[in-house]
This record gives structure tokens, C-alpha cells and sequence, in this order.
């Protein structure tokens, strides 16, 4: 069983998902090393045959801040700052063409030889899907101390995670019905 979340809809938004209460005090890294990046790759299948060090982890951060900063100016409607717009730049410089190979499924594509290769990948999916139609789709968690987001094609969704934001939220309105309720109660009884 992974520790990683997914479910966001492509495999950046998951990526992006690897920094935990990004807008709390409190932050939980999940790729805290090169061991846990290759684990990330491996899980969204783009694990190198060259193992992460300690430069490719750090790429890996730079990028997906990045990727994060973009994401939530398209969301908000404003320009991505130039820095973001330049991680992402140098990302996408060691993108190839991808190649692929028959699998049980059918075809699948050839894993990357580097990490950067790899960041690559996830950099072009992610300018796919803030520049393209998918863009419309894009939904930040409505869990108000989460940084997660996520594709939304039924247009219903609310959080990033239903089992981790959407319980968290439930918890939180419940305890607020119920000291609201022991207030109105504690008035009655005066």
C-alpha cells in the first residue's frame, strides 16, 4: 500500500500532491529523498533505469512548486510568475519523443533513462492540461487548509481526496453543528 496520494487526474496533480499542508504551519514532505522519489516515479510508472541522487531530488522540488505556482495562477486567473514559467522551461528541455513497446494492455511507453526525462514527462502533461481543454476542468480541494488540485470532468467534485479532505471537512462541520448547538443550548438554560 502507498503512502503517496493519487486520484487528482494526471500524474503531475499527483506530484503535486507530494507536498502535504503546502498552507500550514505544519508541512509533511513526501519525497524527502532520492529512495522516495524513485518510489514516487515507479508508482506513476516513470521510474528511470538511472536511480534519483540528491541534484535530481532537488530538480524534482523546483519543478513541482513550479507546477504548483502555475496551476494555481490558471486558477485564479492571473499570469504565473516568470520563475515558475522558467522551471518549468528547463524541465521541458530534456523532454524526448516518446517511444513505445507492445504490453499485455496493449502498448505502453519505454521508461525513461534519467530522472530528468522523467520530470520532463510531467512537465509536458502538465502545460497539456493548463494550456488545453483540460484547463476548464482543473479544481483546487475545497478543504481550506489543503493545496490540493485536481481534474473535475463531472463538474461535482469537491475535494481532492474524499477519504482524507472530504473526511476532514465533514469532522470539522460536525464539531462546528455540535458547539453551535451547545451554545444555543447553554442560552436556552439561562
Amino acid at each position: 500500500m502507498s503512502d503517496f496520494r493519487k486520484g487528482n487526474g494526471a500524474a503531475w496533480l499527483d506530484f503535486l500532491a507530494t507536498r502535504i499542508g503546502r498552507y500550514r504551519q505544519e508541512q509533511i514532505e513526501m519525497l524527502p529523498d532520492p529512495e522516495a522519489l524513485q518510489r514516487w516515479l515507479s508508482e506513476q510508472d516513470l521510474a528511470p533505469s538511472t536511480a534519483p541522487n540528491e541534484q535530481d531530488l532537488h530538480r524534482a522540488w523546483v519543478l513541482r512548486e513550479a507546477l504548483h505556482a502555475a496551476a494555481s495562477s490558471t486558477l485564479k486567473g492571473t499570469l504565473p510568475s516568470p520563475a515558475a514559467l522558467s522551471a518549468i522551461e528547463r524541465a521541458l528541455r530534456a523532454d524526448k519523443p516518446l517511444h513505445i513497446r507492445p504490453s499485455k494492455s496493449g502498448v505502453r511507453t519505454v521508461q525513461p533513462i534519467m530522472v530528468v526525462e522523467a520530470l520532463a514527462r510531467l512537465a509536458r502533461s502538465a502545460v497539456g492540461d493548463l494550456s488545453g481543454p483540460q484547463r476548464e476542468h482543473l479544481r483546487v480541494c475545497a478543504e481550506e487548509t489543503c493545496s490540493g488540485i485536481f481534474i473535475d470532468h463531472t463538474g461535482h467534485r469537491r475535494w481532492c481526496s474524499d477519504q482524507v479532505c472530504g473526511n476532514r471537512a465533514r469532522v470539522r462541520a460536525h464539531r462546528e453543528r455540535a458547539r453551535a448547538k451547545r451554545a444555543t443550548n447553554r442560552l436556552r438554560s439561562k
